[in-house]
């Protein structure tokens, strides 16, 4: 799937999580990026990126997009974006968390943006 803009392949992005899609998931990701996976510790590549997403998706967890902005420039594109996550703990509570986000996109050769940064966590990781 290509995604014209980097607000376009969010909400793209949110609704494979969302409906546990991971190759598409998987195909909004260069090769090569890198997520904050949880202060402290990041993930990089297809191999450790797909492990993450599947494990996210078997909590049954869910993003929200509640309030975005984009920051383009000459291919690059710095996403900003205050966000909900819906996941089922080990106790059978869904407790709903207000994440503020950044992500940093890259608009590919052939078309398209892609994700080569994505801190999901915002200023969390400083708390690593």
């Amino acid at each position: 799937m290509i995604a014209s803009s980097p607000q376009q392949a969010i909400e793209l992005l949110d609704r494979a999580f969302n409906e546990r899609d991971v190759d598409t998931v998987m195909g909004f990701y260069e090769d090569r990026a890198v997520v904050a996976a949880e202060p402290g510790r990041t993930v990089r590549g297809c191999a450790q990126l797909r492990s993450f997403f599947e494990r996210a998706m078997k909590s049954g967890a869910s993003a929200t997009q509640l309030k975005t902005h984009v920051f383009e420039a000459d291919g690059v594109a710095l996403f900003l974006s205050r966000w909900t996550l819906d996941y089922r703990e080990s106790n059978g509570t869904v407790p709903k968390r207000e994440l503020v986000a950044t992500t940093v996109f890259r608009e590919q050769p052939g078309g398209g943006w892609k994700v080569l940064i994505d801190n999901p966590l915002g200023p969390l990781v400083l708390d690593a």
